[in-house]
């Protein structure tokens, strides 16, 4: 009973926003022949010859899939492990360009407070809803502030991150 109503839950959460943006419509642990239909790059991936040993990293132009949002200096990163979506993240790796990712949380999943807004904010929300982790951050590398939203679950946060991860380009 508890797996029917974390999914619907999470079908609730997410088809309010897939006619807005595409890539909040592809549930994460997803078979890539499902999130192919709306993520075309992923047609070329070729489950023969990573296993299940790696993941998978590719990384597209975020404004590609949620045409109409704020994402023009975002990049989308969706990461493959055994087949399925381990996770999505939403990267904005342009200091210059303010709150990008804050703007297409508020108004997309959940109001992260205003006070990430600051640019002297870094640190994270977490905005999980049920098995769905979803965290909002800003971060400071070398003296430049960088925003990303990572979507994944419990049974696929290990595979989104390490040294077994390959970048696709």
């Amino acid at each position: 009973m508890k797996k029917i109503s974390i999914k619907f839950l999470f079908f609730l959460f997410f088809i309010s926003h897939s006619y807005a943006c595409p890539l909040l419509s592809v549930p994460i642990g997803s078979p890539v022949s499902v999130a192919q239909n709306t993520f075309n790059f992923l047609k070329g991936y070729n489950a023969e010859l990573f296993g299940t040993k790696v993941s998978v990293r590719y990384k597209v132009y975020a404004i590609d899939y949620c045409e109409g949002s704020n994402l023009e200096n975002a990049d989308l990163e969706v990461i493959i492990y055994d087949s399925k979506i381990a996770g999505i993240n939403i990267i904005s790796s342009t200091s210059e360009i303010k709150n990008e990712i804050y703007e297409f949380v508020k108004n997309n999943i959940s109001d992260p407070g205003d006070e990430v807004k600051d640019d002297n904010w870094i640190g994270y929300k977490n905005l999980s809803i049920g098995s769905l982790i979803m965290m909002y951050s800003k971060m400071e590398i070398i003296g430049e502030v960088f925003e990303l939203l990572e979507i994944t679950n419990s049974e696929m946060i290990d595979y989104r991150s390490d040294e077994r991860v390959i970048d696709m380009f």
